[in-house]
């Protein structure tokens, strides 16, 4: 299994390291956190949670102009 750290991630999809972050804070994004009880550690995330990750944030378009008719 190869993972990828947040800065990897981040250069993977086009947004900032801090984005990535922020995601794995607010538990939004599945990752591992490798390290020992009370420290922070080092956070890794496996691609394919990523990209599942994007398919969930994906906006498909609304239509509108149908409604207009």
């Amino acid at each position: 299994m190869t993972l990828m750290t947040p800065q990897k991630a981040g250069e993977t999809i086009g947004v900032s390291p801090a984005l990535i972050y922020r995601w794995c804070k607010e538990q939004r994004l599945p990752h591992y956190r490798c390290g020992t009880e009370g420290k922070r550690g080092k956070i890794l995330i496996d691609p394919k949670d990523l990209e599942v990750f994007l398919q969930q944030c994906r906006v498909e378009p609304h239509g509108l102009l149908d409604d207009l008719e």
